[in-house]
């Protein structure tokens, strides 16, 4: 899988740009705020829908930009897409929203075009694959919980379309679920018939919590095989990294959705009292965590800086590996200024790693002077200055 051609208007800092992309190795190099990473940022965009950056679409649209024939200001995103499965061409359009007076508000609307033809969101999600690693991934391993799941939603997302509908679902369920319960408790809403009114809500929510568990759980089980050997090499360590699923409430030995489903049903009666003090569902797997251990020694509690920088490096290559072991593909690998950050050694494994035969990857920095002479001659150079692209 590779993209073979971009294209952007008034997407952050760049006007207009078409790009044709080789299916290796490019290097994005220039100053810092040139748009090196605008451009990772567009691509994770389209796989995703979403940004790695902002939470609020209209700050993808160029600050200065300007409507016209009475439309607001847009940014538009469109790429050509290379895969085993077939070409296709995926594009978003983000445009401000006005008020009755014409002044713009804090608001957007998301157009999605699949092939040139209208689509959901959702829908998009999987066509183009990514893994994106950034020098904040560098904390995954010893940052908040919230990151970790998202570490697992974003690669299971872009493998299962099934996965990403229920994940949506589960996150909706969950919220309508708390405002349920953050109104009994602040007694915004009589607390009568408290079992009856949740009820479809638990059933809803165990069921959707069920298969997103066992889905995460295989996951957790195939990773295992991947990065154990990956930290090995990277860190110099003789013992594997491992990889546990720590879920909010006891699972046993259950793996499938069915009796996951159940598990929970049954850990929500059992929670009643403490949520509708709380006011907020505790159990689930938006609760969930993952750790990571050497030996027994959990690495986000204990392991020194190298320690955390090894399992961040294998866990996005060995993403990038289950996604090419289950889809026959490999995805987009899109690396932020993150060799700044690493040493010599792991500089060395990330840079062999990218070398695969059929591996796209875009890698940024502000210059060359981490890399050789014999790598920068057989990858592609483009030089980013104030939102234009350069030959290198």
């Amino acid at each position: 899988m590779y993209v073979s051609q971009l294209s952007l208007r008034d997407f952050r800092n760049y006007r207009r740009l078409d790009l044709q992309l080789d299916p290796g190795i490019t290097l994005l190099y220039g100053p810092n705020a040139a748009g090196k990473t605008s451009l990772l940022e567009a691509l994770f965009f389209l796989a995703t829908t979403r940004s790695p950056r902002i939470s609020a679409d209209r700050e993808l649209v160029r600050w200065d930009a300007v409507g016209e024939a009475g439309v607001t200001p847009f940014a538009r995103v469109a790429a050509e897409v290379q895969r085993r499965a077939g070409k296709v061409r995926l594009e978003v359009i983000v445009q401000r929203r006005a008020d009755d007076a014409g002044q713009l508000t804090g608001a957007s609307t998301r157009l999605v075009r699949i092939d040139r033809r209208n689509a959901r969101a959702l829908d998009l999600v999987g066509l183009l694959r990514v893994v994106l690693f950034t020098p904040t991934d560098l904390t995954l391993g010893d940052g908040p919980p919230a990151e970790r799941r998202r570490y697992l939603d974003i690669t299971l997302s872009q493998l299962d379309p099934h996965y990403v509908r229920t994940l949506a679902y589960y996150q909706k369920l969950a919220q309508q679920r708390n405002s349920l319960l953050r109104a009994w408790r602040e007694r915004r809403r009589p607390p009568r018939a408290v079992d009856d009114e949740l009820a479809y809500w638990d059933q809803e929510l165990a069921a959707a919590g069920g298969y997103l568990l066992a889905e995460r759980l295989r996951a957790v089980r195939e990773l295992n095989l991947i990065v154990g050997p990956l930290f090995q090499a990277i860190s110099g360590d003789e013992t594997p990294l491992a990889i546990a699923y720590l879920p909010s409430l006891d699972l046993g030995e259950l793996d499938d959705s069915g009796g996951l489903a159940t598990r929970l049903s049954q850990g929500l009666r059992a929670a009643r009292s403490d949520e509708l003090a709380r006011g907020q569902t505790l159990i689930g797997p938006h609760r969930d965590d993952l750790a990571f251990t050497v030996g027994g020694v959990n690495l986000g509690r204990y392991g020194s800086r190298g320690q955390q920088r090894s399992v961040t490096l294998a866990l996005k290559l060995g993403e990038a590996e289950l996604m090419r072991q289950r889809s026959g593909d490999a995805p987009v690998l899109l690396l932020d200024d993150v060799l700044s950050e690493l040493d010599a050694t792991r500089r060395s494994h990330l840079l062999a790693a990218i070398r695969r035969p059929a591996q796209q990857t875009l890698l940024s920095a502000t210059d060359l002077a981490d890399f050789g002479a014999e790598f920068l001659g057989a990858i592609t150079r483009l030089r980013v200055e104030d939102g234009q692209v350069y030959p290198g």
